[in-house]
């Protein structure tokens, strides 16, 4: 027999004694529907003491189960309140439209667990529920999710929340007593000096693809500004380039996502020749292509607003296309497993080992904190001095 107290029930479990001599209990707490089952889940926990006191535990546990007082009332579901918090952020432009997408993309993955919710039902219970399906594999690709992805969810969906709660709806944040897995991305890796070196001499400027990739072992480039940087933007004269454009995954040259983003690069000799050669390819390229082209089609002119890297129809390329070529390509290299943005890493990295001040690799990187070209010059560093140690253990 139980005893409701609450929002919650408390179960005698020495069965022969009677209630006054009792002390063994089950408290149980109601967590309400599952939105994606239709079935009403409980949470449970056993408790040793008086009957009175047993009141006292379950309040408690409710509290706790609930993570605060009764919520707001609203008519949204999760799915709908999300999906007005994107609209929101677009129209008044407050972030860049890659991250509209990327979010537009997670609340789909939170959807196909929690959409039909109602905002002010949602518990951390429910959300902790939801980040150990989506790492198992209940996800909208039927693979499991990494822990660093779940988190990002987690963020987006405290913000969502948060907007709830500063506009009256909700009175706290679920998210604020879950818990999201850990961060589990792979630390970037960094080609040795070696492998850099021969990986950088098998490659040809002349087509895109590989002078793309030279772009990013030899500056430091990121995608959107490999695909974003245009002839203009280079100074053969003075040896320099001048890194102000990005090219997002929607097809937009805009300005560089921070401030110290936009930054004059020095040129080595080597990339300087990397750079005409490819030039100098790309213009004849056009003009074999403008031979079989007719007057309507229109000619392809390369102008100082033309890009550096292209698709054969001499069209700027987005992000996304240039990460594909890497993928097709690296096996060919030796590099299987490589991502694109290890190219920067390893550039960052070269740059410490030749012993760059951390200031200047940020400068050089576009980095808007000096804590990550700190961070692999602290590393860099600390190999040297443990080769040292490792020599002197040698003698002794």
């Amino acid at each position: 027999m139980a005893d409701t107290n609450g929002g919650g029930f408390i179960i005698q479990k020495e069965k022969d004694k009677p209630k006054n001599r009792c002390r063994k209990w089950e408290l149980r707490v109601s967590l309400g529907m599952d939105p994606k089952t239709g079935k009403y889940k409980t949470r449970s926990r056993r408790f040793a003491g008086t009957f009175t006191q047993a009141k006292v535990a379950l309040r408690e546990f409710v509290e706790e189960v609930e993570g605060d007082r009764v919520q707001g009332r609203t008519e949204y579901t999760l799915e709908e309140y999300c999906k007005r918090y994107v609209d929101r952020r677009e129209l008044n432009k407050e972030v860049a439209a890659t991250t509209i997408d990327r979010q537009r993309q997670q609340f789909k993955a939170v959807a196909k667990h929690l959409g039909k919710a109602k905002l002010e039902s949602i518990t951390p219970t429910m959300l902790d529920d939801m980040y150990i399906a989506m790492l198992k594999g209940d996800t909208l690709s039927g693979r499991p999710s990494g822990g660093s992805y779940v988190n990002q969810i987690h963020d987006n969906l405290t913000l969502v929340f948060e907007q709830a709660k500063k506009e009256g709806i909700l009175v706290f944040n679920p998210c604020d007593k879950a818990n999201p897995p850990k961060m589990d991305t792979k630390a970037k890796r960094a080609l040795t000096p070696a492998q850099a070196h021969k990986f950088i001499e098998s490659l040809d400027p002349e087509p895109d693809r590989q002078c793309a990739y030279l772009l990013a072992i030899t500056m430091g480039l990121r995608r959107g500004e490999i695909c974003g940087l245009s002839w203009g933007d280079i100074d053969f004269d003075r040896k320099v380039a001048d890194i102000r454009h990005s090219y997002d995954a929607r097809g937009n040259l805009k300005a560089t996502k921070t401030k110290a983003g936009t930054r004059v690069l020095p040129l080595s000799d080597k990339t300087v020749q990397v750079l005409k050669d490819h030039k100098e390819a790309q213009f004849k390229r056009y003009a074999r292509t403008n031979q079989w082209r007719k007057p309507e089609e229109g000619y392809i002119e390369q102008t100082d607003d033309s890009p550096v890297i292209t698709d054969n129809c001499g069209t700027r390329i987005l992000p996304t296309s240039l990460s594909r070529w890497w993928t097709e390509d690296r096996p060919k290299y030796g590099l299987d497993g490589w991502c694109l943005h290890e190219f920067r890493h390893t550039y960052l990295t070269l740059l410490a080992i030749s012993g760059v001040h951390p200031k200047v690799m940020q400068e050089l990187a576009g980095h808007y904190s000096s804590q990550i070209s700190m961070d692999i010059y602290t590393h860099v560093n600390m190999d040297s001095k443990r080769e040292a140690v490792a020599a002197v253990s040698a003698v002794f």
